[in-house]
């Protein structure tokens, strides 16, 4: 049977989707800085993130669709293409943090494309707390490039 899904799990997916990519991509950073207070940092932002890809892919399914996957060969090339990045440059920290900053607003731009969707404010505190969240990270985020 087939089913059209609605705007917000599409959003919802989306959003989804870029959570885990944010954690693998946070992760893999802590590899490609040489600053122990920003590896710190992202390890202690994948972990503060975690919990709400659990609570997105619960959302996901109480509104009767599937948690999407993340592409793994997109986020391959792209891991790729910061390991490269990260080769040749004597030190890559400030160019992990900006992607990191331009990742974070992309994910507050598909808040914004859920909370429009929510004509129930099913979503509400989720959306609430994850904006904070992601607010909180990039005010950090942009402290760190202060050091840098």
């Amino acid at each position: 049977m087939f089913r059209l899904l609605s705007d917000l799990e599409v959003a919802l997916n989306e959003l989804l989707v870029a959570c885990r990519e944010s954690v693998d991509h946070f992760r893999d950073g802590i590899e490609l800085i040489s600053e122990e207070n920003i590896a710190s940092e992202f390890k202690h932002f994948a972990s503060e993130r975690e919990p709400f890809i659990q609570m997105l892919e619960q959302k996901i399914r109480d509104l009767g669709d599937l948690p999407s996957v993340p592409d793994p060969d997109k986020e391959d090339g792209e891991m790729l293409i910061h390991h490269l990045g990260a080769a040749v440059s004597e030190d890559y920290t400030d160019k992990v943090v900006q992607q990191r900053i331009d990742a974070e607003q992309r994910i507050l731009e598909i808040i914004k494309q859920a909370r429009e969707n929510d004509d129930n404010n099913a979503c509400e505190t989720l959306l609430d707390n994850l904006e904070r969240q992601v607010n909180n990270v990039i005010k950090k985020l942009a402290a760190l490039t202060q050091t840098v």
